[in-house]
């Protein structure tokens, strides 16, 4: 009798102790799982738009905003669930005749910029959908029309996803040049950019 309650007795600290390290790993499964993200890096290529009419109203005039050899390329680095950091480069144009801000060129100008952004991203916040992504961020960067001038900037996006590692990007960057008025080209405008995500 006493043998087989000694028995029992083990055999009950051996589930206890057998149940205890179930749970703890299954909830440090689930703490490593929401803290998980995927692909840390992801590439983006694809084309953009500039604008510079003048005008504070982000989509005012959309037919007018400038579309001349408009690659944009950018890589990402998202090192938790919400945070990003991404560094791009896009390039565009203005032909003679095209206006900014109020001012027909008499000539092309070639546009080039760079810029850094930290980016939250916000739709696991709102919804469950693993198909979408959405963001906004602020970050700096320097770009060109006629001189090299500097700007802070406000992004916001989304990349729908058409399959587990590519995806569609559309993404809106509003750019405030630093002395601004006393720039006849380099000041304040919106960029637009649609790309290919791809995870790395």
């Amino acid at each position: 009798m006493r043998n087989l309650v000694l028995l029992l007795i083990l055999v009950t600290l051996f589930n206890f102790n057998g149940h205890s390290q179930t749970t703890s790993e299954t909830e440090y499964d689930i703490t490593e799982e929401s803290d998980y993200i995927d692909a840390p890096w992801k590439l983006m290529v694809g084309v953009n738009a500039v604008g510079s009419l003048g005008t504070r109203q982000p989509f005012a005039r959309l037919g007018e905003f400038q579309f001349k050899n408009p690659l944009a390329l950018a890589i990402e680095h998202k090192w938790s669930k919400y945070f990003a950091i991404e560094q791009d480069l896009t390039f565009n144009g203005y032909e003679v005749k095209n206006e900014i801000d109020g001012g027909i060129l008499k000539e092309d100008y070639l546009y080039i910029s760079s810029n850094t952004y930290i980016k939250y991203y916000f739709s696991d916040v709102l919804f469950t959908a693993d198909w979408i992504d959405l963001y906004a961020g602020a970050g700096f960067g320097i770009f060109s029309v006629n001189e090299l001038n500097s700007s802070g900037n406000l992004v916001f996006g989304g990349t729908i996803w058409v399959s587990d590692n590519v995806g569609i990007r559309l993404q809106g960057v509003g750019k405030f040049a630093v002395n601004a008025k006393d720039r006849q080209f380099d000041n304040n405008h919106f960029q637009y950019m649609l790309q290919a995500v791809i995870k790395l």
